[in-house]
């Protein structure tokens, strides 16, 4: 029964988690498609300067609300996450230039790749980043 508990907990926990990334979806898509239409800047340079923005700002949301952390070691978090942060760009920055490569549309790639990377997102950051009694 605490084995099944536990379970709904990590559930709940990310689809929660989803809400926050959903935030920083929204705004590494938009974003990295304005710089790339607007600035002609290559679609993984965009991401990267999106990802960012939108790390700062999903940071803050799981912080807050997803993890509920507190305390004074939120600087350490936030510098974990921002690690964890640059692999993720590393990883979705591979998959996009890839699925372009193969001449995917970048709209559907960014999507793609900002989608596919998820899961691993969300383990990492349950584990390296807001797992309990992490200082």
């Amino acid at each position: 029964m605490i084995a099944l508990n536990a379970s709904v907990v990590q559930v709940k926990r990310y689809i929660v988690f989803g809400g926050g990334s959903l935030l920083g979806a929204v705004i590494d898509y938009l974003g990295t498609l304005a710089l790339n239409d607007g600035f002609g800047l290559p679609p993984a340079v965009a991401l990267g300067f999106m990802m960012i923005i939108s790390a700062t700002v999903v940071f803050y949301y799981h912080h807050r609300i997803t993890f509920r952390t507190a305390g004074d070691a939120w600087l350490r978090r936030y510098v974990r996450f921002m690690l964890l942060s640059a692999l993720i760009f590393a990883l979705r920055a591979v998959v996009l230039e890839l699925l372009v490569a193969c001449n995917l549309s970048v709209p559907l790639a960014v999507a793609a790749a900002i989608v596919l990377i998820s899961v691993v997102n969300f383990a990492a950051s349950s584990v390296f980043v807001f797992m309990k009694g992490g200082k």
